[in-house]
C-alpha cells in the first residue's frame, strides 16, 4: 500500500519521500501543507541535487482559459502536464491543492500512476483528510531489481548522482524481501558509485563487502565484477593492477558472461597501453570485436576512445615509442597517418557516446580529440566552453578542472592547480605530462573518477603558512562498520600543531556542534566541549553519510572551524526487515 503521509515533521517527510519516491500530505491550512511540502522538496533536491517544479491544481483551469471544471476535469490537464516533462528527466515534483474527496481518488490515483517508473519524487498536497487510501496503487518502488537497473545507468553515463537515491530504495526493497543476492548487487553498486565519486576507502570496504556476499551465495559473475571493481581502485591512484584484472576477466569466462569478460579485457589493456612493447593495436581490436559480439556501445566507445589515445601519444611528440608495439612505420609519414586513424577512432567513439546517451565519456573524448587534433580545435574557437558545459550537465567539476588546465597550460612552478591537486591523488597528478606544444598528457586514470574535494586540503593562501602553526580537527569513529539503526560512537578532538600558541597551554572553551545532513540522528546535537567531545551517531539506511561539525568559541560566537566528513553504513542482517525509523526530532531541521 503506498504511504499516505499524515505526519508534520520535517525529516520524517524527507525519509519517507526519499524511501518510496513518494509522500502525500493531507488536510491542513493551505498555507502550512504549502510551506512543509516546500521544505521536505527542497531537502530531498539539494542532497540528490535535483530542480523542484511547483504545480498547483486549483491553477490548472485558469491558466488553460478553462476556469470552472470540476476537479476530475481539471485531472487530466495536470496529470499531462506532469508526463509531458516532470516525469522524463528525474527532479522533485510538488502538486499541491488535490482533491482527494472523490470516491476513487482520481486525481491523487492518476499522478501516482503517471509517475510510477518514474526517477522523479513527488509530493502532493491532498485538501481533504479522509482519502481512500484503498484506490491507490502498490508502492512503485518494491522492484528492488528495476532500481538497480536504471541506477547503474546513471553511473554508466558518468552521473553517479543520480544513481544515490535508487539504491538506497533498491537495499531496503531487497532487504524487505530477504533477497541477499539482490542486497548483494545493491552493495556492489552503492562501491561502484564511491568509486566514481573518488571515495576510495568508502567503495573498497563496500566491494569488499559485496564480493564476500556473492561468493557466499554462489553468484560467480557479481565475485567477478567486484573483484574488477577492486583492480580499478589500484589503476584511480595511478597505480595500475594488471594481474587482479587478468584475474576478473578469468572469473567472468569461468561464469559464462561474455560481457563482463569484455571489460575486464578492456581495463587490462588500459592498463597495460603504455608499457614499452605492449601489442595494444592488437588486443584493443579484439576488445572491440568482443564488444560487438554482446551489442555493448558503451563498451565499443570506450575501447575507441582509448585506441585513439594511445595512437595520438604514440606520435614521437611525448617520448613514446614511435612503432607503439605496432610494427608500424616511424617518421613523417608514419605520424601523420596514425594522427588520421586516431582522429578516425575518436569520431567513431563520439558517435557512440551520443548513441548510447554517456555525456561522460562524450566529454572525455571531446577534449582529448581537441588536444590531440590541432585542426579540429581551431575550427572550433569556443571548443574549451563547450566541454565544458558537458562536464558541468553532470556536475563533473574535476572534469571542468581539466579543461580549465587544458586551456591556461602549464604553471610557471610546474605544480597542479588548486581544483586538481584537491581532488587527486599526488601519485596519480606525478604523471601529469606535458607535450611540445604545451598540451597537457592527462592521466590515463583521471577519467575514471570524479572526484569531490578533500576536507581541510589547504587553499593557495594557507601554503606559505607552515602545517605545524595550524590546528587540525580529529576525528575517529570508535566502533567499526557502522550498520542501520545503530548508535556508534564518533571522537572529536582539536589538535593544535607544535607552532600553535595553543600546544604549550591548555585550549580554551571551545565547544563542538554535530549537524547530521542526512538520514541520521546525532547526539548530543547542541556544543559540548571539544576537548574529547564525543558523538553518538545513529544512521537509519546504508550508504553514505555527512555529518558536520562546528568548533566555536563560545566566548565571542566565532565560528573557528567547519568540517564534513562522510561514514559509510553498511547493510545490516540480509533477513527481512525493515528500517526503524527514529522518532521526531524538530531540533533536526536544516537551516
Amino acid at each position: 500500500m503506498s504511504f499516505v503521509g499524515r505526519t508534520r515533521e520535517l525529516d520524517a517527510g524527507r525519509r519517507e519521500l526519499e524511501t518510496r519516491g513518494l509522500l502525500v500530505v493531507s488536510g491542513g491550512p493551505d498555507s502550512d501543507r504549502s510551506a512543509f511540502l516546500g521544505a521536505v522538496a527542497r531537502e530531498v533536491a539539494d542532497e540528490a541535487g535535483l530542480a523542484v517544479y511547483r504545480l498547483q491544481v486549483a491553477d490548472a483551469g485558469e491558466r488553460s482559459g478553462e476556469a470552472g471544471r470540476t476537479p476530475d476535469e481539471v485531472a487530466g490537464t495536470v496529470v499531462e502536464a506532469c508526463r509531458g516533462g516532470f516525469v522524463v528527466h528525474p527532479c522533485v515534483v510538488v502538486v499541491d491543492g488535490v482533491p482527494a474527496g472523490a470516491a476513487d481518488g482520481s486525481l491523487l490515483a492518476e499522478l501516482i500512476g503517471a509517475f510510477a517508473e518514474s526517477e522523479s519524487f513527488l509530493l502532493v498536497g491532498t485538501t481533504d483528510a479522509r482519502e481512500d487510501t484503498a484506490a491507490l496503487p502498490s508502492d512503485r518502488c518494491a522492484d528492488g531489481w528495476a532500481l538497480l537497473d536504471r541506477a547503474a545507468v546513471h553511473c554508466d553515463r558518468g552521473d553517479p548522482r543520480a544513481a544515490g537515491p535508487l539504491l538506497r530504495r533498491a537495499v531496503e526493497a531487497h532487504q524487505v524481501a530477504g533477497d541477499r543476492r539482490g542486497e548483494a548487487w545493491a552493495v556492489f553498486l552503492y562501491g561502484r558509485m564511491c568509486r566514481l565519486r573518488g571515495r576510495a576507502e568508502d567503495a573498497r570496504r563496500l566491494l569488499h563487502t559485496a564480493r564476500e556476499t556473492f561468493r557466499a551465495v554462489g553468484e560467480t559473475p557479481g565475485e567477478a565484477w567486484a573483484v574488477g571493481e577492486l583492480a580499478r581502485l589500484a589503476t584511480g591512484s595511478g597505480t595500475p593492477d594488471p594481474d587482479a584484472l587478468a584475474e576478473a576477466r578469468r572469473l567472468h569466462e569461468r561464469a559464462g558472461d561474455r560481457r563482463g569478460a569484455a571489460w575486464a579485457h578492456l581495463w587490462w589493456t588500459v592498463a597495460r597501453a603504455d608499457e614499452p612493447g605492449f601489442p595494444w593495436q592488437e588486443e584493443f581490436t579484439n576488445v572491440q570485436g568482443r564488444f560487438r559480439e554482446v551489442s555493448d556501445r558503451l563498451g565499443t566507445a570506450w575501447t575507441l576512445h582509448h585506441h585513439a589515445l594511445t595512437l595520438a601519444r604514440a606520435d614521437g611528440t611525448d617520448g613514446v615509442d614511435g612503432t607503439g608495439g605496432t610494427g608500424g612505420t616511424g617518421g613523417t609519414e608514419g605520424t601523420g597517418e596514425r594522427r588520421r586513424e586516431a582522429d578516425r577512432l575518436f569520431e567513431g567513439a563520439l558517435a557512440l557516446f551520443e548513441e548510447a546517451d554517456c555525456p561522460h565519456g562524450r566529454a572525455w573524448t571531446m577534449l582529448e580529440y581537441a588536444l590531440r587534433s590541432p585542426a579540429h580545435r581551431f575550427l572550433n574557437g569556443e571548443w574549451a566552453a563547450e566541454i565544458r558545459h558537458v562536464f558541468h550537465g553532470i556536475g563533473d567539476e574535476a572534469g571542468e578542472a581539466w579543461v580549465d588546465l587544458a586551456e591556461a597550460g602549464p604553471s610557471p612552478g610546474g605544480e597542479p592547480p588548486y581544483e586538481l591537486a584537491c581532488r587527486y591523488p599526488t601519485a596519480l597528478l606525478d604523471t601529469l605530462g606535458w607535450t611540445e606544444a604545451g598540451d597537457p598528457l592527462i592521466p590515463r586514470a583521471a577519467r575514471y573518477t570524479q572526484p569531490e574535494p578533500r576536507p581541510g586540503f589547504p587553499r593557495p593562501g594557507d601554503r606559505d603558512r607552515p602545517d605545524d602553526s595550524r590546528a587540525h580537527v580529529r576525528l575517529t569513529l570508535l566502533d567499526d562498520a557502522p550498520v542501520p539503526d545503530v548508535p556508534a560512537r564518533i571522537a572529536l578532538e582539536v589538535v593544535p600543531g607544535p607552532g600553535h600558541p595553543w600546544s604549550t597551554v591548555p585550549l580554551p572553551p571551545l565547544t563542538a556542534r554535530a549537524t547530521s545532513l542526512g538520514h541520521a540522528e546525532i547526539d548530543p546535537p547542541h556544543g559540548v566541549p571539544a576537548d574529547g567531545a564525543e558523538f553518538r551517531f545513529t544512521p537509519h539506511r546504508p550508504g553514505a553519510h555527512r555529518l558536520r561539525f562546528t568548533v566555536e568559541d563560545p566566548a565571542t560566537g566565532t565560528v573557528l572551524q567547519q568540517v564534513e566528513a562522510d561514514i559509510d553504513v553498511v547493510p545490516s542482517d540480509p533477513g527481512p526487515h525493515r528500517p526503524t525509523p527514529p522518532a521526531p526530532r524538530p531540533s533536526a531541521r536544516r537551516a
